[in-house]
């Protein structure tokens, strides 16, 4: 043991990036890589896997293919499969070797990779991991948007760069590209801004051309992405589904019980597991310099926007988090991890050990047994309509579209290509709305954003497609029987017209194209 630790310090002596890194990747791993192998840890997961497979089909984003979600999600999801195989498993695979690890780096990077830098990257690899994998570890838009938003932080870490034009200017291309994976990565900008006014001879005749580096930084991946889609003739489309829409789901008004029951029930257990942190932090104050201590605590204030907008509160939400409350605790923290150990530093230990194993047990728990929990990836029925359909003599070159419950679980365990560029019934369609129990529940009503010209998109899609299987999981989902397929007469006529009932399999109502082609 004692020559492989001697070997170990050799070669971090002479390789020490490298070493950092591998050391990030067995963290990563050790962590997270037990779940790998989950088909779907969030349902968020398979409506980004479902719009890859649109992708890779050759259809466009946001016209034969739609989501709020930006473009990079989908390409970096395509590009998973494309070089690891179809499935979530590569999805998970890549992240876990490289966009966690890298992030890690990026945090240390912040510390130069000394003992403070070091420090803070296990912190953020082992606290991100201490809550419930349905958030922390799925792969979603938040978790890829930190990787990029990171960097753009941390090539700024010392005011020589932040006077630099060139260090701004690549500070604002990273955060423009992590825009491209979750738009409130932009909540990050003004940190970039602070940063530029804290840099060495901050002058009012040096502040223009440092915020102009900033903003040319960030505008060019967006109107390159924008020019893309542009080209493609998708401009409004990928303009009213990355921006417009969000902009009216976070305005979608919630009852003041709600958003305090959100509160208790999702954002006060993030801060009772992640509590040593904010302990520590304030303790580190003193250790840094005036210019880390502003830019960490901006990067802190910055991450509320993206935690309370809407206040849905969803724990995916809070990843951001992470990064500075591990830059915020790592100086102290590598004050008191120093031989021999003091009983804070074992106390501290103990602690981030035991989050670690009873999240650990609790995660899996909740997705290797095969228990059905509440949560909707659980639900065995998505795996029993996809048996059923399977057996079916259309089933080959078919697709598929569903009425209520999530869409894309039903599609990704079929296996079926998507029946319309609506994977379901969104809430331009239905007006349910994502998050929001009171519309949810039928107290207060989402109609104001039924749009006409979705409808036609939809049934438009139906009809040109045929689509072959069209399924109704209204009574199955409690969240969508405020949205029975009667309440839509346009829809429940057309069903009428063009399918046949075959089935009900857990309550879940299949219907098939009549006259559908038939195989021996």
């Amino acid at each position: 043991m004692s020559n492989l630790w001697q070997h170990c310090r050799n070669f971090y002596a002479r390789r020490p990036r490298l070493a950092i890194t591998l050391l990030f990747i067995a963290i990563s791993l050790a962590t997270r890589g037990f779940l790998m192998g989950v088909d779907i840890l969030d349902v968020d997961e398979a409506m980004h896997l479902v719009g890859s497979w649109e992708l890779l089909r050759g259809r466009h984003l946001y016209v034969g293919f739609v989501d709020n979600k930006p473009p990079l999600l989908y390409v970096y999801y395509a590009l998973a499969q494309t070089v690891f195989g179809r499935g979530m498993f590569s999805v998970h695979l890549l992240t876990v070797l490289t966009g966690v690890p890298l992030i890690a780096l990026g945090v240390s990077s912040f510390f130069g990779h000394d003992r403070r830098g070091v420090i803070a990257g296990v912190i953020y690899l082992v606290a991100s991991a201490a809550y419930l994998a349905h958030d922390m570890h799925s792969v979603n838009c938040e978790i890829l948007m930190l990787l990029p938003a990171t960097w753009s932080v941390v090539v700024l870490r010392d005011e020589q760069r932040a006077a630099s034009p060139r260090w701004l200017f690549a500070a604002g291309a990273l955060l423009g590209v992590a825009a491209l994976f979750k738009q409130q990565a932009l909540a990050w900008l003004p940190v970039l801004a602070l940063a530029a006014i804290l840099g060495p001879r901050p002058s009012w005749r040096f502040l223009p051309a440092r915020f102009a580096a900033i903003a040319s930084g960030l505008a060019v991946p967006l109107l390159a992405t924008y020019a893309v889609f542009a080209g493609l003739g998708d401009a409004s489309a990928f303009l009213f589904w990355t921006i417009f829409y969000n902009f009216g789901y976070a305005q979608q008004p919630m009852e003041t019980g709600e958003i305090l029951l959100r509160i208790a029930k999702y954002f006060l257990p993030f801060i009772a597991a992640t509590l040593g942190l904010w302990f520590v932090a304030p303790r580190s104050w003193a250790m840094l310099s005036r210019y880390h201590r502003l830019l960490i605590a901006s990067t802190l204030v910055c991450c509320l926007p993206i935690v309370f907008i809407g206040f849905r509160m969803y724990p995916h939400y809070f990843v951001p988090l992470y990064v500075p409350l591990a830059l915020a605790a790592a100086p102290y923290l590598s004050r008191l991890f120093t031989r021999p150990l003091t009983r804070w530093a074992k106390l501290f230990g103990t602690y981030a050990f035991l989050s670690l194993l009873s999240f650990s047990v609790a995660n899996g728990v909740l997705y290797l047994s095969q228990h059905e929990f509440h949560w909707e990836e659980h639900k065995k029925v998505y795996a029993k309509v996809a048996r059923v359909l399977h057996a079916d003599a259309c089933y080959d070159g078919a697709s598929m579209f569903t009425w209520g419950g999530p869409g894309a679980l039903f599609i990704h365990s079929a296996d079926l290509a998507a029946a319309s560029r609506f994977v379901g019934a969104y809430s331009t369609i239905c007006g349910y709305v994502p998050g929001n129990w009171a519309i949810r529940s039928g107290r207060a009503s989402g109609a104001n954003v039924i749009r006409a010209d979705h409808w036609d998109q939809l049934m438009g899609d139906l009809e040109r497609n045929h689509a072959t299987y069209f399924l109704d999981a209204t009574g199955v989902f409690a969240n969508w029987r405020a949205f029975p397929l009667k309440n839509f007469p346009r829809m429940t006529d057309f069903v009428a017209a063009h399918y046949d009932l075959i089935g009900t399999t857990d309550g879940v109502r299949i219907h098939r194209w009549r006259g559908c082609r038939q195989h021996p």
